[in-house]
């Protein structure tokens, strides 16, 4: 399953260091050859909605997935052990904007 990034995520993205990126790409990629196949370590569903969570370390990027297409929406260095509820708001208003 192929994963497309909003404008936002990719500017985000390269705000991170060389091995958060790494470590991101390397569970995409797994994700795009696998899709649903991959362990929950890696991914999460978070909404009803189809926002899901993929899991890269302690970075978080936000999928929306609808009709066999995954956009990515939102990415977040995560610090606590909840998601905060700010964050899920926004990837699901920017799901919403698609």
């Amino acid at each position: 399953m192929k994963v497309y990034y909003l404008p936002e995520v990719v500017k985000a993205f390269k705000t991170l260091n060389g091995s958060d990126q790494a470590k991101v790409d390397r569970t995409r990629e797994f994700f795009e050859k696998y899709a649903f196949q991959i362990r929950p370590k890696y991914i999460k569903k978070v909404t009803t909605s189809g926002i899901w969570e993929l899991r890269a370390g302690k970075i978080r990027l936000f999928l929306y997935i609808a009709n066999k297409k995954a956009v990515g929406v939102h990415i977040i260095y995560k610090k606590t052990n909840k998601l905060p509820i700010k964050d899920i708001r926004l990837a699901e208003r920017r799901s919403k904007e698609l």
